[in-house]
């Protein structure tokens, strides 16, 4: 079990830490036992980070509004009423689900977007960059992001496109795999159905022969009426002789010549 401090798992889930011992508390994550000062399992807040990003994508179902009302938030216009004086100071009056979707590290990008470009660096490859190492939501190749950050450079095009490719050819490998997986189910059960099958047919024929030989034992008509029927399907006529010729007894012409004789009886011995 994997576990990771307050202060990693508040800049993970983009929380303070404050909001951490909350969310301990409420049972959303799960403390390590025994830690001391306080850890949490990375599982849960994976989570609860998932979690969160699912319910505030629910509240926002136009993700690209939000993002121009945050891009309004961040770089108001001059001479604007809205009182924080800098846009990283404007990243407190954002809403918790900006962060609940987006991660701080693509937020904080965005409130440096002018800066960071002045400084001939891209807005994206700087927000990827942090969410790698804080393990927060990534930049996506989305016009909702371009809103936030700008038009991506040459490398996160390339990025996005070797990423889908990955995608691509994982999804292939399932396919293939979860294919193999029910052609493999279906024969076995095919394989089980056959057998069980044949299990049945066994048992009855047994049956049926059983049941035969008691018949035949009280009724000699019965008997011989089954005998008929034996040398009927073993294909010989009514006269007991077979189409060929042969007779119970007898080879025709053209087996005799094959066994070197006629009589049957001794070609058996």
């Amino acid at each position: 079990m994997e576990v990771i401090p307050v202060a990693e798992a508040a800049q993970r889930l983009s929380i303070s830490d404050v909001a951490v011992y909350e969310a301990m508390r409420a049972g959303r994550l799960e403390r390590a036992p025994g830690s001391d000062p306080a850890r949490v399992t990375l599982a849960s807040v994976q989570r609860m980070s998932t979690d969160r990003r699912a319910e505030a994508m629910r509240r926002r179902s136009d993700l690209r509004a939000l993002a121009a009302h945050i891009d309004s938030l961040l770089h108001a216009p001059p001479g604007s009423t809205y009182l924080p004086a800098t846009p990283h100071a404007a990243l407190r009056a954002l809403p918790a689900d900006a962060y609940a979707i987006f991660g701080r590290d693509v937020l904080e990008a965005a409130s440096a977007r002018d800066r960071i470009r002045r400084e001939g660096g891209c807005p994206t490859c700087w927000a990827h960059q942090s969410a790698r190492v804080h393990q927060t939501h990534p930049p996506e190749d989305s016009a909702t992001y371009r809103t936030l950050l700008g038009e991506p450079c040459p490398a996160d095009t390339a990025r996005w496109s070797a990423e889908a490719d990955a995608n691509r050819s994982a999804m292939a490998r399932l396919r293939t795999t979860e294919n193999t997986r029910r052609a493999e189910a279906e024969r076995e059960r095919a394989r089980r159905e056959f057998s069980a099958a044949r299990t049945a047919a066994e048992t009855a024929a047994s049956r049926v022969r059983s049941a035969a030989r008691r018949v035949a034992a009280v009724d000699p008509a019965v008997a011989r009426q089954t005998a008929v029927q034996a040398r009927r399907r073993a294909g010989f006529t009514a006269s007991g002789d077979l189409a060929c010729g042969c007779s119970a007894n007898v080879y025709c012409p053209a087996h005799a010549a094959v066994f070197g004789t006629y009589d049957r009886g001794q070609a058996h011995r």
